[in-house]
C-alpha cells in the first residue's frame, strides 16, 4: 500500500512538473473571486492555488468525519459496556427468583 500511495504521488508530481514546463508563458487576463479581481495572473498559479484549496477542503472534510466516526465509536462502546453489565446481572439472578417451576410427572 505505501509503495502505491509513493507511485501515486510520483505520477502527481511528474504531471504538475509536466504542465507547468508546458505552460510557462500563459497569462490570463482577469481571474475573478467575487469579492476581488486579479489581473494578469500566471494559469500555473491559478491551478497551484485551485489544487491547493482543493486538498485544505479534502483534510478539513475528512477531520470532520472522522470526528463524527470516532464519537460514533465512543457512544457504542458505551452502549455496549451498559447492555454487558446487564447481561452480567441477568445472569446472576437465581432461578427460583424469576418464577420457574419444576414439573413431575
Amino acid at each position: 500500500m505505501r509503495i502505491l500511495s509513493l507511485l501515486m504521488l510520483l505520477i502527481l508530481i511528474l504531471a504538475f512538473a509536466g504542465f507547468i514546463s508546458l505552460n510557462q508563458d500563459r497569462i490570463i487576463d482577469t481571474v475573478s473571486l467575487g469579492y476581488k479581481v486579479f489581473s494578469n495572473v500566471s494559469l500555473n498559479a491559478v491551478v497551484a492555488w485551485a489544487f491547493f484549496l482543493g486538498v485544505v477542503w479534502a483534510l478539513i472534510l475528512s477531520i470532520t468525519q472522522e470526528i463524527r466516526l470516532r464519537l460514533r465509536i465512543a457512544k457504542l462502546k458505551s452502549s455496549i459496556n451498559h447492555l454487558r453489565d446487564e447481561l452480567d446481572q441477568l445472569r446472576t439472578i437465581p432461578l427460583r427468583d424469576i418464577g420457574v417451576q419444576d414439573k413431575e410427572e
